[in-house]
Formats: C-alpha cells, sequence, structure tokens
C-alpha cells in the first residue's frame, strides 16, 4: 500500500515538474499575442497628470491633441510591477535620446489604484521626463486592451497603433520600433 502510494505521489510530482519545465522551455510566446488595435486608429484618452508634468503639459494630456500629428510611445506600467522596474530606464533614456524630435512618450500608470505615492517613488527612482499620468479605475487599460503590464504601443504620426509590445521593452525593440516611426 505504502508502495503504490509513493508510486502514485511520485508520478503526480514527475508530471506537475514535466508541465513545469515545458513553461520554462517554451519560449516566450505570450510577447506574440495579437492585439486588436494593431492597424487601426489609437483609442483616445483624457489622463490626469502627475503634479511634476503640468508646468509643461497640463493639468490633463488629452492623447487626441498628439495623434494624428506626431509619433507616439504610450507605455502601461503599474508600481507592483518588477519588469516594469526593469524597463524604466530604457523608457528614459530613449526619451532623453528623442525628445528632440517629435517623438512623444507617455507613461501611463495603470492596475494600480490609489498607488499615487508608489507612483511618484518609481517616477523619482528613474527620473522620468516624459509625461506621466494615473489609469486610476483601470478603464484605459481596459479601452487599449491590455493583457497586464508592461506593455508598450507604439502608434505612427497618422495616429495608427503599429505595434504592441508586451513585456519589458530592450534597447533592441525601442532602436526597431522608433526606426519604423521614424521613416
Amino acid at each position: 500500500m505504502k508502495a503504490r502510494r509513493l508510486l502514485v505521489t511520485l508520478a503526480v510530482v514527475a508530471a506537475l515538474g514535466g508541465i513545469f519545465a515545458f513553461g520554462l522551455l517554451r519560449g516566450e510566446p505570450d510577447r506574440d499575442l495579437p492585439s486588436e488595435l494593431i492597424g487601426r486608429p489609437a483609442p483616445s484618452f483624457d489622463i490626469p497628470l502627475y503634479e511634476r508634468y503640468q508646468g509643461q503639459y497640463g493639468d490633463v494630456l488629452s492623447l487626441s491633441e498628439y495623434l494624428g500629428e506626431r509619433p507616439l510611445v504610450v507605455n502601461f506600467w503599474a508600481s507592483w510591477c518588477a519588469p516594469c522596474y526593469v524597463e524604466a530606464p530604457v523608457l528614459q533614456s530613449y526619451w532623453q535620446e528623442y525628445q528632440d524630435t517629435d517623438v512623444l512618450f507617455v507613461g501611463v500608470q495603470t492596475q494600480d489604484k490609489g498607488q499615487y505615492e508608489e507612483g511618484r517613488a518609481f517616477m523619482d527612482q528613474f527620473g522620468l521626463g516624459f509625461p506621466n499620468g494615473i489609469d486610476d479605475d483601470s478603464r484605459m487599460s481596459i479601452g487599449w486592451g491590455l493583457l497586464g503590464v508592461p506593455e508598450t504601443f507604439f502608434i505612427d504620426r497618422d495616429g495608427v497603433v503599429r505595434e504592441k509590445h508586451i513585456g519589458p521593452v530592450t534597447p533592441e525593440v525601442m532602436e526597431r520600433q522608433l526606426a519604423a516611426l521614424l521613416e
């Protein structure tokens, strides 16, 4: 009886281990999920900005003011999101490099209700110079079809979503996507 229980336990552990190993070794298919927004006009939004950006952009950033006027990089993040901490320095670096071009970066803190101080601390930690606001009720994340955070959308100067990147952006992603936006 004990031997049988041991065999069943080992079989269950082996099966679970196999499933776990498959998940680790299958690559990154979650980054390749299609978005219904690709090739379509980007949804507009009005987002209340954090105080530090209000002098330059106003109390509320209306994406409609920029859609069809200039390329946009719209990044959705949260203060609790570990991969967001990985990508923030990359975004800031590319913002510094491209801020004198017509590309506008916009950060949206979402899926992070009421976490204003945590959001400020996140922006302070990385010295984020591009405008950031908070989607406190997560309506924008729903409207944009987010599966989680971080997610970044690359929008051309005609206001059309050209790419959605799931997960932290890398320098390679930024180089490729910004080059495509500025063609």
